[in-house]
């Protein structure tokens, strides 16, 4: 993944090569006019993944918990995930089956 700086000019003449970039290989263009920052192209993916990370670091709820489990992997308090779904197919204790 790389950014590349393109006057927007260039950016006009070379679009539809642009648009391959950011879709095969994550590149991100940094598009200037007049000398100046302008636009960003980056892919429709990556986009979506940015916006859904800033949507987790916004919510406090969601902040606390991916913390609580940090915390509890630095304690040592993890299960192995094969034992996890091995432990959700049980019933629970003292439940009846159907």
């Amino acid at each position: 993944m790389s950014v590349i700086t393109v006057p927007v000019t260039e950016a006009k003449q070379r679009f539809t090569e642009i648009v391959k970039g950011v879709e095969d290989c994550f590149d991100r263009y940094l598009v200037t006019k007049n000398g100046r920052d302008a636009a960003i192209v980056m892919s429709a993916e990556e986009y979506e993944s940015l916006l859904e990370t800033l949507d987790v670091l916004s919510s406090k709820k969601e902040m606390r918990a991916l913390l609580e489990g940090r915390s509890q992997s630095q304690r040592g308090e993890t299960v192995a995930l094969d034992q996890y779904l091995a432990q959700k197919k049980r019933p629970a204790r003292g439940g009846k089956r159907r």
